[in-house]
């Protein structure tokens, strides 16, 4: 069955219902008018006249509209439109009064080399074009409407698309990124100790498994995506040992908050490979989460320093166009020195 079809009914029949409200105004206006103001007394003869003009008013609009106005008059210039719009109140007043002078010239058609039947004949058009006018000034409104609430959904859908192609992007190459840093986390125990090896294995079979699966939705609660992200942590702790300090500090009412995935696992990746693989000594790493109103701030610290060389790498450039797809301008990413010894990476942004 086809679904447009209970529709195109429902507009036909607003449509037949608006023309015959409309065009009936002739007969009560010009009832009106000629029973209180013209003559000062209602005359049969003068309504029949007017629901006659009411009829070929219905009749003149619909054949013209339905053999001249096409749809695709709205796809031109505005200008042009309206235009258009001012040739087809002259020809559809021209059709109506052609209509109802025809039978006069059927019965005496030397009528027309007369001057009164001209004068009455542009009387006539300069009197039902008033109504005319009206008729297609509302039907050319309502298709310029309808075009622009068109061309405006098109093109949010396409927008939406765009980001959503692009946000997929960024997110399938997080996944080799994140490989390669695992991987060259675990590498050095293989030879050292197997069983250390096997449990970073473990942990990283769990990660993988994280990073392929949540590509499937936008944003996940923070509990989830740190509950990977100390998986990741005691990953490097292995490899790390005592030279790793991890000091996780929540906020209970953002635990359910929505986050980006992976967003804090990046911010973690990078404080490890920026931060404490530079110093000897190894260092701390501290990661926060804080609700102020309507607004989440999330905050990662590191041992370290920010070199005045420092460039964002493939991680960090990503999970700033996620954020600006996702929250568009509403969200802020900082990344600076804290102190001398510490660096601070803080991610704001809107709860949805």
């Amino acid at each position: 069955m086809n679904k447009n079809k209970p529709n195109s009914l429902f507009k036909s029949k607003i449509y037949w219902l608006l023309q015959i409200i409309g065009w009936s105004s002739i007969i009560f206006i010009e009832t009106i008018n000629y029973t209180f103001f013209i003559i000062g007394e209602f005359r049969w003869e003068y309504f029949q006249q007017f629901f006659l003009y009411s009829f070929v008013g219905l009749l003149a609009s619909h054949l013209y509209k339905t053999m001249f106005i096409k749809l695709e008059v709205f796809d031109k210039p505005l200008s042009r439109i309206w235009f258009r719009a001012f040739f087809d109140v002259m020809m559809i007043t021209l059709v109506m009064v052609v209509l109802l002078y025809s039978p006069h010239l059927v019965e005496d058609f030397g009528t027309i080399r007369k001057s009164e039947f001209w004068i009455g004949f542009f009387e006539q058009i300069m009197n039902l074009g008033r109504y005319v006018i009206v008729w297609i000034i509302i039907y050319y409104l309502y298709h310029i409407l309808k075009k622009n609430s068109e061309i405006t959904e098109q093109k949010l859908l396409l927008e939406n698309v765009a980001k959503s192609a692009e946000l997929e992007l960024l997110k399938n190459q997080l996944n080799p990124h994140f490989l390669f840093n695992a991987l060259n986390s675990i590498k050095a125990l293989v030879l050292i100790d197997q069983e250390k090896a096997r449990d970073a294995i473990i942990k990283l079979s769990e990660l993988l498994r994280f990073t392929l699966n949540y590509e499937k939705a936008p944003l996940i609660a923070l509990n989830e995506e740190i509950n990977e992200v100390v998986k990741y942590l005691e990953l490097e702790q292995i490899r790390f040992g005592r030279r790793l300090d991890v000091h996780i500090s929540l906020q209970e009412e953002t635990l359910d908050v929505k986050v980006p995935p992976a967003m804090v696992l990046t911010l973690a990746e990078n404080a490890i490979k920026h931060g404490i693989t530079q110093i000897p000594d190894g260092g701390g790493i501290w990661i926060e989460s804080k609700l102020r109103g309507n607004t989440m701030t999330i905050e990662i610290i590191n041992s370290g320093q920010l070199k005045d060389t420092f460039d964002l790498g493939i991680g960090l450039k990503n999970l700033q166009m996620r954020l600006q797809n996702l929250f568009s301008d509403k969200a802020t990413f900082y990344l600076d020195a804290l102190s001398d010894s510490k660096v601070v990476a803080r991610i704001t942004y809107p709860i949805l």
